[in-house]
């Protein structure tokens, strides 16, 4: 492990490497420990920062949250099919704050609503799949600019019903849409180089529809409803067979961490903390999103226990704990491990 050069965190974790098929199998399990290994360095890293907070209650709460989150990883290894599943740890569930959190959090929403886009592809065979990007003007005031986008993304949606009922005067592109699910992410123009711009605000929807878009009538229409931007972009799904690679832009995390130094990622924290990122509609509506954010089990299969812990500067490491270890059969569990959750 090379520790994260406050300067410039890295982003060395990717959604992508969480959701792809066979991201479970045993032959990727370094790499897999590797990724939350420096997520965890990036969430270590704010936690450093956190200290001139720790006078507010919920800071003090954050940060043990932070400090517990990951330092144990429990797997079960089902030798007999090459797979390993992540089925115990504890997580902060800040993911604002914690990469690590963030991927798990990612993954499961992506899961949930794939699941979804199966049962209405079945049903709708002629909709198309296609992503959608909505944009509003930079700005040095974040939370100006998140109100300003989650209200131009409320009219929009407001437009939307109003046209799909037919009510008299209304007309909008966007009720070509039969189902959408999008999420709200910040980056910051070179907040690395001193050159900062201001807030890059802007959505991510992946939308369901039949009928081709006006791409001008579009741009008018956002302009219309943001005052400021006219900057949309829609490209059509690219991977009809897997369809979790045109997913991942919509449920990878709200803040790009490579973006961003410790201290904007606070500064974003506090701003954004108990916001709603996430929003569908139509098809996409009412989808449930585990809160268990652990890989689910493999019934009835035999498996080996594995149990890693953290250590600076070193990344996840096999451990042992004299607890899990049963003395009259050496069985390991870690059912007997009090740490793990």
């Amino acid at each position: 492990m090379v520790p994260l050069n406050e300067g410039t965190p890295r982003e060395l974790i990717d959604l992508a490497d969480e959701v792809q098929r066979g991201f479970d199998e045993s032959g990727k399990l370094p790499d897999r420990l590797k990724r939350y290994a420096f997520a965890r360095e990036r969430a270590l890293l704010n936690l450093s920062h956190l200290d001139e907070k720790t006078h507010s209650l919920h800071y003090r709460m954050i940060k043990t949250r932070l400090i517990a989150c990951g330092d144990y990883l429990g797997f079960k290894h089902y030798f007999t099919v090459g797979k390993v599943r992540l089925t115990a740890a504890n997580f902060c569930m800040v993911h604002l704050l914690c990469p690590l959190c963030a991927i798990r959090r990612g993954s499961k929403t992506l899961e949930a609503y794939l699941a979804r886009f199966e049962i209405i592809k079945a049903e709708n065979s002629g909709l198309k799949l296609s992503m959608l990007t909505l944009t509003v003007k930079n700005g040095p005031d974040l939370a100006e600019r998140f109100d300003h986008l989650r209200k131009s993304l409320q009219l929009m949606l407001k437009r939307r019903r109003r046209a799909l009922a037919g009510q008299r005067g209304w007309h909008s592109e966007f009720a070509k849409i039969a189902g959408l699910v999008g999420s709200i992410e910040f980056t910051k123009d070179g907040a690395l180089d001193g050159s900062a711009s201001g807030w890059h605000p802007h959505a991510h929807l992946m939308v369901l529809h039949s009928d081709r878009f006006d791409y001008a009538e579009l741009q008018a229409e956002w302009l219309k409803i943001t005052g400021d931007s006219h900057v949309v972009n829609v490209v059509a799904a690219k991977h009809p067979d897997d369809p979790a690679q045109d997913f991942l832009e919509v449920f990878k995390y709200a803040l790009k961490f490579s973006d961003l130094t410790p201290a904007q990622n606070l500064e974003a924290y506090d701003v954004l903390r108990g916001k709603r990122l996430l929003f569908c509609a139509g098809l996409f509506w009412g989808v449930q999103v585990p809160e268990e954010m652990t890989d689910t089990p493999l019934n009835d299969l035999p498996y080996i226990d594995l149990l890693y812990k953290y250590l600076p500067n070193s990344g996840y490491n096999l451990f042992i704990p004299e607890e899990s270890i049963d003395l009259e059969t050496g069985q390991i569990t870690l059912d007997r491990f009090p740490f793990v959750k």
